[in-house]
């Protein structure tokens, strides 16, 4: 299935039914995309100081995002450039396990299920590895993430929060190609 996008190969069949939006986004390869969002910062003093450790941006009403795709040998790096900040991940399939990939920032890994439901894309996230180990569930970040279009636009809202200290970050807004 080279030269497939990773999501539909993840999706399967399932593909067709997120929106046209997401799908143009997903199936582009390598390219680059722009928009505006909302980002709404750490809830605690701990949550800003690990979200900024991470890369994650500060809070504000209305930000410039430019994610940056790139995509080689099965594997899509996505840079999100928000705030004057840059969160760097790579994607790729989980082998072996329909329906699910990895993303993985730095030294932790996260394991990812594809649902689409009335047009929209969530993750849902089933592991958690740090330097390939396997973490208990009572440590992984609780993860939101959803795609979906209005008005032709492909939008996002993609929130993290840590157990004991509250939520990182929560961005959402839209994007288009160029």
């Amino acid at each position: 299935m080279s030269g497939t996008s990773l999501y539909r190969q993840a999706l399967g069949d399932a593909y067709r039914r997120q929106s046209a939006a997401g799908q143009a986004l997903h199936d582009a390869g390598t390219s680059t995309w722009s928009g505006r969002c909302r980002v709404d910062g750490g809830e605690t003093l701990a949550g800003r100081t690990l979200a900024r450790l991470f890369g994650l941006p500060a809070g504000t009403e209305d930000a410039a995002i430019e994610v940056a795709f790139v995509v080689a040998d099965g594997v899509e790096t996505w840079t999100r450039h928000v705030g004057g900040r840059a969160m760097r991940s790579r994607q790729f399939l989980k082998p072996g396990v329909p329906g699910r990939i990895v993303e993985q920032f730095g030294w932790f890994a996260f394991d990812l299920a594809l649902r689409v439901a009335d047009g929209r894309l969530r993750l849902a996230m089933e592991g958690m590895r740090l330097c390939g180990l396997p973490l208990p569930r009572s440590l992984w970040p609780r993860i939101g993430a959803t795609e979906y279009e209005a008005d032709g636009r492909f939008f996002f809202d993609v929130s993290i929060a840590l157990p004991l200290v509250g939520r990182l970050v929560r961005y959402r807004g839209w994007l288009t190609g160029r």
